[in-house]
């Protein structure tokens, strides 16, 4: 292999395995951004570009372009969406929230500084007001002129009031009243500033500003049988302070992880709902080709767990509170494979 006039030796390959041409780029001229949100593992996401890297007051804003996700937002080296599938997880976090109440309103969005999560919202005609909070005004304009697709020109949208204030001291401060709320912030429980948002105290607080019958979502970190216990924590948490509070996933594609999403109230039970219903709702309220992944049947879907994922939400653990640190509780012990008999074996002997 030649690269800018220099002979290169490629490693020999395993029999079968062969190397493809990537013309698209010089490999002289590749970047990479990495996602390191995990402790353990480093993702790197190969580029065309930087489009740009902001150091706010807040977080550093990355936006580049990925050769296999499009563009894509990192927070603090996290990815947060990627063009290529941001509208899997917006449909995702916004609509079976918003198909369940009958008639939403007014709408509170914490977080979301894509603009996204408010497209979504804006779709549905019911809507008169949609207060997005977002902590980091920079950010947002960093979006806003560069993730066009993302949010479409929601923000301008006359219907819109944008608020750049800590999510947690808006709650608290604000007087108004929501049928939705949606909180899209990032996903870390580390003990870390955006923790504020998912205890149990900010979610009392929080509960004295939506209407009877409202609705709340949150993003729900990542969620499945091996990587739970930061959700199953906001669930319990979640359940100091609503009756009803119901755990739902999808695989993400640029998240490299099934993701998780936690609907909450007093009185919406998604195993009630109907596909066909749901369907119904869509067309009426959004038309017929606003969604791209999302119908009855898909969200219906999303709800049902495995058998190892519902156990793992029914273990006891901690409740997010403000004045103790997150701890994540001892996993549980496992049977030794070394020593297992399965029972067809046993019976037989």
């Amino acid at each position: 292999m030649n690269v800018r006039g220099q002979a290169v030796l490629l490693p020999e390959l395993r029999t079968g395995a062969f190397y493809v041409a990537d013309d698209a780029t010089p490999i002289g001229e590749m970047c990479f951004c990495e996602d390191t949100s995990d402790r353990f593992d480093i993702f790197g996401f190969r580029c065309k570009a930087i489009v740009c890297s902001v150091q706010t007051d807040f977080q550093n804003v990355l936006i580049a372009d990925t050769m296999s996700f499009g563009r894509a937002l990192l927070l603090d080296g996290v990815l947060q969406s990627s063009e290529f599938d941001e509208s899997l997880y917006h449909e995702l976090l916004v609509q079976p929230a918003m198909l369940s109440h009958p008639n939403p309103r007014d709408v509170l969005i914490i977080g979301g500084g894509e603009g996204a999560t408010l497209r979504e919202v804006l779709a549905h005609r019911s809507v008169r007001r949609a207060v997005m909070v977002d902590i980091d005004e920079v950010c947002v304009q960093l979006c806003k002129q560069y993730l066009g697709s993302w949010h479409q020109g929601a923000m301008e949208d006359s219907r819109v009031r944008m608020v750049f204030e800590d999510g947690r001291t808006f709650v608290e401060q604000d007087s108004g009243f929501y049928d939705v709320v949606i909180i899209d912030v990032v996903d870390h429980l580390e003990n870390g500033p955006a923790q504020r948002i998912y205890t149990q105290e900010f979610y009392h607080c929080l509960r004295k500003r939506i209407r009877p019958g409202g609705v709340v979502v949150a993003q729900g970190m990542e969620f499945s049988h091996v990587d739970h216990a930061q959700h199953a924590a906001l669930v319990r948490t979640l359940r100091t302070a609503f009756q009803e509070v119901h755990s739902y996933q999808s695989l993400i594609p640029s998240f490299l992880a099934s993701w998780g999403f936690v609907l909450a109230s007093d009185h919406v039970r998604p195993y009630e709902w109907s596909a066909a219903t749901l369907d119904a709702n869509i067309v009426y309220r959004l038309g017929n080709s606003c969604l791209q992944h999302v119908d009855g049947s898909f969200i219906k879907s999303r709800f049902e767990l495995c058998l190892a994922t519902r156990k793992m939400l029914s273990m006891p653990g901690p409740v997010l509170d403000d004045s103790l640190s997150f701890v994540k509780p001892l996993e549980p012990e496992f049977v030794d494979d070394s020593v297992a008999v399965f029972p067809a074996r046993s019976a037989v002997g």
